[in-house]
């Protein structure tokens, strides 16, 4: 393993060749996380500062380290850390933005709410055609546009150019690799698929909201969005800061309301994830995050598509295992994902 790591300033560039371990997940949509562990010689208490950037060479992956902690008794350090699409999250949305073209307009939005940050660009719009209508105000910056984002299945991520060592934030879509002589199946009778892992949670499932809202005259309206019924029905209440605006239509208002409830239901659905170990060196040549990939086991009696939606990368002396996760079951031509108990 090797690890580059720049303090705040980029004054100078730090090396750590011999950690104890590292625990790295990067997203397709969301913040990874860092955990990474060294022995605490003055060399290491030096580089892994809270503010520093830690760059991961081999899988290109770069990091703030948020908190350093040292331990006496067992001489050793830990930093923790997020991928560096957390530093969006240093600004906010100052001022109300319209967003319809997703790609171009979580571009316009962010480079508008930079305000002096530096080291930071965006990438040029490749015309992603991805659409929305929505008025983006007042959120943490990278919080706010993920769920159009994911609603489009549209990724993001950070590219490190460590001659400029400048951040380039990009948009992308990845490859759908279910079909045709590159497609992507991960078997686990095949050994393709080893050491399955199937999450099925629906503790925080939610399929029905009633949403508020405020005319002009003050008066308070409620709509309700979701159509489930009986013992499957699961109500949330959503109190917003949808205010008719001058000159809008009662409709016009409503529908704000309903849209925003319809974006919060998706967020609460029946979380089922799938975890399998790869082979790392066919990742990023046969597949890469953000891809759609086939997966099948027939003792579990699964049989899906999903989007490869994170990467967890362990490191320590001995070994370096890689796993994806995937997200959500798309129900394609493989036919209906089963789950037997």
């Amino acid at each position: 393993m090797s690890f580059e790591i720049y303090p705040a300033d980029f004054s100078t560039r730090y090396e750590i060749r011999h950690a104890i371990s590292a625990i790295m997940t990067v997203h397709y949509n969301d913040i990874g996380k860092l955990v990474l562990v060294a022995p605490a010689n003055d060399y290491n208490i030096r580089s892994l500062k809270v503010g520093h950037m830690l760059y991961d060479t081999d899988r290109q992956a770069t990091f703030y380290i948020a908190n350093s902690k040292v331990e006496t008794d067992t001489n050793r350090i830990t930093a923790f850390g997020y991928t560096t699409n957390w530093l969006l999250n240093k600004r906010c949305i100052a001022e109300p933005y319209t967003m319809t073209n997703i790609e171009s307009g979580v571009y316009d939005v962010i480079n508008a709410n930079l305000r002096g940050m530096t080291r930071l660009e965006t990438a040029e719009a490749e015309g992603l055609t991805e659409e929305t209508n929505v008025i983006l105000n007042g959120e943490q910056l990278l919080d706010a546009v993920m769920p159009y984002m994911e609603e489009a299945q549209l990724g993001h991520k950070m590219i490190w150019d460590a001659d400029r060592l400048v951040h380039t934030f990009k948009v992308y879509k990845g490859k759908d690799l279910t079909e045709g002589i590159h497609a992507v199946v991960f078997s686990e009778e095949q050994g393709t698929a080893q050491d399955l892992v199937i999450n099925d949670d629906d503790s925080t499932m939610k399929n029905v909201a009633y949403v508020t809202g405020i005319l002009n005259d003050e008066t308070e309206f409620v709509e309700m969005v979701g159509e489930a019924t009986g013992d499957d029905r699961r109500e949330i209440w959503l109190k917003t800061s949808v205010f008719q605006e001058h000159g809008e239509k009662t409709e016009d208002c409503k529908a704000r309301a309903i849209a925003y409830a319809t974006m919060e239901l998706g967020k609460r659905i029946r979380r089922q994830s799938f975890t399998v170990s790869v082979d790392s060196s066919e990742l990023g040549v046969m597949y890469d995050l953000g891809d759609v990939v086939a997966c099948v086991s027939v003792r579990f009696g699964v049989s899906f598509n999903a989007r490869i939606t994170g990467i967890k990368y362990t490191l320590d002396n001995r070994n370096a295992k890689t796993e994806i996760i995937l997200g959500e079951p798309i129900l394609t031509a493989l036919g209906e994902m089963k789950l037997n108990g």
